[in-house]
């Protein structure tokens, strides 16, 4: 029997009504029943095989049974249940015999479920089955001994391949295979049980267009199908739609509904007499078929079937449940890899650094070629990536599509193969949507080859309706080569991805945080480097003032006690002034690691007395009242001795100059654990809890205004906390507030048995006798005339040059035993001008100085290498000047 497409009234396969053929298959009877008064209103044709010529319609349906009540009150309860439940179920009929026409049977195992405002039963013959029990039995020992196995197997395959041999074993056909559907709605086999003289269609994939939308949907509602002979012909409903005014009967619940003639036509394609289909639903979720196939006609009997629609079930949750548990398995390997890289996160240590450090473990954990973390503040690429500009834009798409997380696994479908770099797929996901912060995964290509059942491409949507609706007629299996597609991102790719996003979005969150706490800070870091600028030219102009006045006097006064005055004036404003810069060269050096601290065994309360002779003038002007209060046995520390002293003596200082004049000030000494505590408090001005927490910031003063505040540049405890930490010990401050006195703890560790080894060094300067001439060179010819006049105070010949290019004609005729060089002239420098001097037979017994207003390590270990005996900061001491002369 062969398919005439031309007398098919529709134009496409999904177009056909296949839940209204008005038809059943042959090997059945059908009763339509007025659900209000139980009157027969539609039957099959071949119902006059059971009951002749007799007239069914408008008949009771319960006239037509055996006179048994209790039969008649299960039947009526059937309908009730049906009516409620909207299901089929099963049961038992038994026809009044005196009714039936010669030699047919009364019994009869049957379906009832509703159809609009019918009861609609369907009917076969009990005669035709097998013994019924077979089936029961076979679904209780499956559900007691195989089902429970399930938790052992370690595949889906050998699951599926349990469920297909049982259904073989109930149905008798001669091959059944389990395909899943995939997301494309192809299927794929993944388990086959068949008669060993037939060609295996394992791990075989078929076209979606095999099974059109609707007869998808309908197989969600109507589990199974049989065809127990495709050439099996047809009976038509009674009476027809032509002849009377009905609506269609809606079969979708049936188990006799006809077949389309196409999926008839494919059976026989295939070179098969019946089939037998059972969907597999999770849910509202098509998950696969079991499809049976037979060569020759084979009727599956009622109960049989009943009981494969029950097992569908079972196997239908079996299934998904030994997928989701490998799904489970796969994640919790990767969650593991992933838990891994997690433990080492930590506040110095964010998952950005963890992930740039573990680059291979971290791609291969999620299992991917390439990775993108993006923000406003950063971006991390690892591995093989898309541009990130390409990213970015299908960013913006995605999330204006409102189609987030992005997956897609052939780029190559929309991007040149020049644009990809090597990537095949993507999942990009939204890290902080209004900021636009993503992670992205990258794979790349995948080739793999699938065999496929059918000719490739055999059919298309723009062919002739002939050839749309005649179904395919090879079957013989291609292979097919699949490039251009990346690994598919499942589940678990996309859970793990979203706990990453997790951290990844905390880090972004405290990026952000930490980029607006800095920005406060650089504001008030910026407002308190004004107030600094404001109080250095205030603090330097105050010296310089009494400087320039008594400069002045000595240039018109001769009296000899004015001018003693005078100088003594200008000496303490000079060491002022020197002080100043000296505290901003400590907190420069400090800052960047260039100072260094000479470890000793030091006894506590020495280094606090020494640090309270240093501030006794400035403690007895404003007449404090000092208390010391020493511990019972004495501590001792291990640091540096004039670094100590000049902690507490800023520390003790700063209570003096901030405590009204006879005030009062304390200094406890205490052991706690293994460290000591010195704690200084005062009964002056305090401090505002607003502002405790930048007392130890560069630049500040609590109010640089205040008529409190005398002198100072608001960074002798900018340089006492810097200092403290050398010595690996820590400051804190108290203060209730303005007016109620402050509190500085200085905690130290205990000195060990051992003491520290120096870390320190001293420039060894070699001692020289005899010098009598010096020459100074320097581009500030006042710095110049200044020390030549030194020079000539102490009894030495001096010569002084502002013009460093004049410095080896007068070396040369002046022949000095010792030369001060600047460093930091014009033309030529300190270091390559004493390197051309030292060359000149002249300088056979001369010592060179360098001065320079910088100090640090490396400028003096420079000025070494260069040929110099010494270096000195400026300004040039004369203490200084008189220990280099008499070497």
């Amino acid at each position: 029997m062969d398919l005439d497409v031309n007398k098919l009234n529709f134009d496409r396969c999904e177009n056909e009504r296949i839940h209204i053929p008005e038809s059943i298959q042959g090997y059945g009877y059908l009763f339509a029943i007025d659900r209000s008064n139980y009157d027969i209103r539609i039957i099959s044709a071949n119902t006059k095989n059971i009951f002749g010529d007799r007239e069914l319609i408008g008949t009771s349906f319960f006239d037509l049974l055996k006179g048994d009540s209790e039969e008649r009150i299960f039947l009526e309860a059937t309908f009730s249940r049906v009516s409620t439940s909207k299901i089929r179920l099963p049961i038992q009929i038994a026809f009044e015999p005196t009714l039936l026409a010669r030699y047919k049977d009364s019994g009869y195992f049957a379906v009832v479920y509703t159809s609009g405002p019918y009861f609609v039963v369907e009917l076969e013959p009990s005669t035709e089955f097998r013994e019924r029990y077979t089936a029961d039995q076979y679904v209780k020992l499956y559900a007691m001994s195989v089902a429970p196995r399930f938790k052992t197997l370690t595949s889906l395959g050998e699951m599926a391949h349990q469920m297909v041999e049982t259904i073989r074993y109930l149905t008798n056909m001669d091959r059944v295979v389990l395909y899943k559907f995939n997301e494309d709605q192809s299927g794929q086999v993944i388990a086959e049980a068949k008669d060993k003289d037939l060609e295996s269609y394992m791990d075989l994939y078929f076209p979606a267009s095999d099974i059109p939308p609707q007869a998808r949907e309908l197989y969600k509602v109507n589990w199974v199908r049989l065809t127990p002979d495709a050439d099996l012909p047809s009976s038509p409903l009674l009476p027809k739609m032509s002849e009377v005014s009905r609506e269609p009967l809606d079969m979708t619940h049936s188990l006799l509904r006809t077949l389309s003639p196409i999926h008839l036509q494919y059976i026989r394609n295939q070179g098969l007499k019946a089939s037998f289909s059972i969907s597999l639903v999770t849910g509202d979720n098509l998950y696969g078929l079991i499809s049976c196939h037979s060569k020759t006609a084979r009727y599956i009997t009622q109960d049989v079937r009943l009981q494969c629609e029950n097992l569908s079930q079972l196997f239908s949750w079996h299934l998904l449940a030994k997928e989701e548990e490998l799904l489970t398995k796969k994640q919790v390997a990767t969650e593991t890899a992933v838990d891994g890289m997690l433990d080492l996160i930590g506040p110095a240590n964010p998952i950005v650094n963890v992930v740039r450090n573990g680059e291979s473990a971290f791609l291969q954990a999620m299992n991917c070629d390439g990775f993108i973390y993006y923000s406003q503040h950063e971006t991390i690429t690892l591995g093989h990536t898309l541009p990130i500009e390409l990213v970015k834009e299908l960013y913006t798409e995605a999330s204006a599509n409102q189609s987030l997380p992005y997956v897609n696994e052939s780029l190559i479908e929309r991007f040149a193969e020049d644009e990809l770099n090597g990537i095949a797929g993507i999942m990009l996901i939204s890290l902080f949507e209004q900021k636009k912060y993503f992670t992205a995964w990258f794979r790349k290509e995948h080739v793999s080859i699938q065999r496929w059942s059918g000719v490739e491409n055999e059919k298309s949507e723009n062919a002739s309706k002939k050839e749309r609706l005649t179904p395919r007629v090879s079957f013989k299996v291609n292979t097919r080569k699949i490039t251009g597609r990346s690994k598919i991102f499942d589940k678990t790719d996309l859970s793990i991805a979203n706990r990453l996003n997790r951290m990844f979005l905390v880090h972004a969150l405290d990026a952000q945080d930490r980029m607006h706490t800095s920005l406060t800070n650089l504001r008030k870091q910026d407002q308190y480097r004004n107030e600094f600028l404001a109080t250095l030219a205030h603090e330097l102009r105050n010296p310089l003032s009494p400087i320039t006045s008594g400069v002045n006097l000595l240039e018109t006064s001769q009296d000899q006690s004015v001018r003693k005055k005078v100088i003594n004036i200008i000496k303490r404003q000079s060491e002022y002034m020197t002080k100043l810069v000296n505290d901003l060269m400590d907190v420069s050096r400090i800052t960047q690691g260039k100072i260094k601290i000479k470890f000793e065994r030091l006894n506590l309360e020495n280094v606090i007395s020494h640090s309270l002779e240093i501030i006794a003038q400035s403690i007895e002007e404003k007449n404090h009242y000092v208390r010391i209060n020493n511990p019972s046995e004495t501590l001792f520390v291990s640091g540096d001795q004039a670094r100590l002293s000049q902690i507490f003596s800023n520390v003790l200082h700063n209570a003096v100059k901030y405590t009204e004049p006879n005030g009062q000030i304390e200094v406890t000494i205490m052991q706690q654990e293994k460290n000591c505590l010195v704690k200084i408090s005062d009964n002056g001005l305090g401090i505002p809890s607003e502002r405790l927490e930048d007392v130890f910031n560069m630049f500040t003063q609590i109010d640089p205004h205040s008529t409190h505040t005398k002198g100072g540049l608001g960074i002798g405890l900018t340089l006492v906390h810097k200092l403290v930490a050398l010595h690996h010990g820590f400051i804190s401050v108290h203060s209730e507030g303005l007016g109620h006195g402050s509190e500085f703890t200085i905690t130290l560790p205990l000195a060990n048995d051992i003491e520290k080894e120096e870390s320190s060094s001293k420039i060894q300067l070699q001692p020289t006798t005899g010098r009598k001439k010096v020459l100074f060179v320097d581009d500030n010819a006042d710095i110049v005339e200044v020390y030549c006049l030194l020079c000539d105070t102490l009894g030495y010949e001096t010569k002084g040059i502002s013009d460093p290019l004049e410095a080896e004609s007068v070396f040369v005729s002046f022949v000095p035993d010792c030369v001060f060089l600047d460093i930091g002239m014009p033309d030529i420098d300190g270091y390559e001008l004493c390197s051309i001097l030292k060359k000149l037979p002249e300088a056979a017994n001369t010592q060179f100085y360098a001065q320079s207003g910088w100090g640090s390590k490396k400028d003096i270990e420079r000025a070494l290498e260069s040929g110099f005996t010494g270096h000195f900061v400026k300004p040039l001491s004369l203490d200084n000047l008189k220990s280099a002369l008499e070497m």
